[in-house]
């Protein structure tokens, strides 16, 4: 009798907005989830199938908990408890996400398991609130039994709109406007606003309560403005559409980190310079091919080998192909790259950009690889045969393949390897240390092929690299680093193809971060 006098006096708008609100917010968040957890546990297949699978898991939960506190205690009460919970908690991840993140990828290594207990610590307790809501609304809804189907369906239909309301806008729009820890704070903000809302409008709270409850509200709420930062602070830091970009500096270097993974070096004292010696390996596959006039680079960064190559090879058309147009505008305002006429930067995937492109050329890099950062569908069997039709008949491809060395980073480097030979016979290894001798095994897999490759052998490019570094056509270091070549075979590895291409799970459970911000 009291539930059914209780929402009576409950305008249904209200449960209406508050469906679509809470709908939104749930979905926001684990959008935002992904964000969150990219700089330190990546933006692998694992992490989005963490996120999912942990909210999915507290949305049944909450559900269930909801229907049985909206039973137990009708009214309001529930439902201002359940929002200020999760939004209390929603201020607790902007303030303590990154300290949380830390300490779960320190304690669990396994690349499945530790962002699963990091989504849990963070995301399942306000997805499992905000899950509650709608249960205890739909309690306030029951006035009306002839009418229960229509009430309840219209208030799944508006939480389902709010909920593709909160991707579209947190996807499309809120994440490149306003930043990731600044739109937690904001959701927080929603919920707790809402919660009191629900609990001055449905309730007669004691005035103490009241005031406890805002002075604690508003504690976290200063510290979700100020949160605690692990890493350091930025030069300059965005949400791009697909990652999170940084830029860093220290006294003699800028670096470009994506998400969690370092991208791009620049000497700032030489930024036209190849600092890194993987690059400088990569662009001796210019001494195979007699007189290039067309270049393709796929992955972008900062700029650096198409920087050095204006300078150095003036007469090289080139194709750059980033799928993250955020990164070539970086590249331009803080990588000294400024494309001439006959550099043509795409802001496109790759195999967008191949499937609409008839051009053919003497020279493709694949540099979009970083260890925490793959693209399945650029390792598969499809994917090198389009670079082997868009690959002169004397024309040399080169892919770089960040490792730690060991473990399944191997597999997966043989699984790439394997998947090659599909298209192209013979494939030369070389396994390139960083410039930093604290990376333990750390190492860049360089893989060339192309018909040079299998008419030439490797004492040919010693004798060109050498002339071409005389003529400054080729870094100096070139000539040290071909003795980096991997003479051992590489074993058996699966065959990735844009069906099967279990990327992420040959990556095991041993891998370890090789540098730390």
């Amino acid at each position: 009798m009291n539930s059914s006098r209780n929402s009576s006096h409950t305008p249904r708008w209200y449960l209406l907005v508050t469906a679509f609100i809470t709908g939104a917010v749930v979905m926001a968040l684990e959008i935002l989830g992904s964000r969150l957890l990219a700089p330190v546990f990546g933006n692998s297949l694992f992490v989005w199938g963490a996120l999912i699978g942990v909210i999915l898991a507290a949305m049944s939960s909450g559900y269930a908990f909801g229907g049985w506190m909206s039973d137990r205690y009708p009214g309001a009460r529930v439902l201002a408890c359940l929002l200020l919970f999760s939004g209390s908690w929603t201020f607790l991840i902007a303030w303590l996400s990154q300290p949380v993140l830390f300490r779960v990828a320190a304690a669990i290594e396994d690349p499945r398991w530790g962002p699963c207990a990091a989504a849990g610590l963070l995301l399942a307790p306000p997805a499992f609130g905000l899950s509650g809501v709608l249960p205890a609304m739909l309690r306030l809804a029951v006035s009306d039994l002839n009418h229960l189907g229509r009430h309840t369906g219209r208030m799944i239909a508006l939480s389902t709109v709010g909920s593709l309301a909160g991707t579209w806008g947190t996807a499309f729009f809120f994440l490149s406007w306003i930043g990731s820890h600044a739109l937690v704070g904001w959701l927080g903000a929603i919920q707790v606003g809402l919660g009191f809302w629900w609990l001055l409008k449905g309730t007669a709270p004691r005035a103490l309560v009241v005031a406890a409850l805002v002075l604690g509200m508003s504690g976290l709420g200063v510290g979700a403005i100020n949160p605690v930062e692990m890493l350091k602070a930025p030069v300059y830091q965005e949400d791009s559409p697909y990652q999170q970009v940084r830029i860093r500096d220290d006294e003699l270097f800028r670096y470009l980190i994506l998400d969690r993974t370092f991208h791009a070096v620049m000497w700032k004292a030489e930024p036209i310079t190849l600092f890194l010696p993987y690059s400088q390996l990569m662009v001796s596959s210019l001494a195979w091919v007699p007189e290039p006039k067309r270049g393709l680079i796929f992955g972008h960064g900062g700029g650096s080998f198409a920087k050095w190559l204006a300078h150095r090879w003036p007469e090289l058309e080139l194709d750059v192909v980033e799928f993250d147009p955020v990164v070539v505008r970086i590249a331009e305002e803080f990588f000294s790259y400024q494309a001439p006429s006959h550099h043509h930067v795409y802001a496109r995937d790759a195999r967008v950009f191949l499937n609409g492109t008839k051009e053919s050329y003497d020279l493709i890099w694949v540099d979009a690889f970083a260890r925490h950062m793959i693209p399945f569908h650029l390792t598969t069997k499809e994917f090198f045969s389009e670079l082997r039709a868009h690959l002169k008949p004397d024309g040399v491809l080169a892919v770089n393949l960040a490792s730690s060395g060991e473990g399944g980073d191997l597999l997966r480097a043989s699984a790439v390897v394997q998947t090659m030979k599909e298209s192209f016979s013979t494939i030369q290894t070389y396994a390139v240390k960083g410039p930093w001798p604290s990376l333990k095994k750390a190492e860049n897999l360089i893989f060339f092929a192309g018909l040079a490759i299998e008419s030439q052998p490797p004492e040919d490019l010693a004798i060109k690299v050498t002339a071409m570094v005389e003529h400054q056509r080729l870094p100096p270091e070139s000539i040290a680093l071909l003795s980096t070549r991997r003479t051992e075979p590489w074993k058996p590895g699966e065959i990735l193809t844009d069906d099967y291409a279990p990327y992420d799970l040959l990556i095991g459970s041993n891998v370890r971060e090789s540098r730390s911000e």
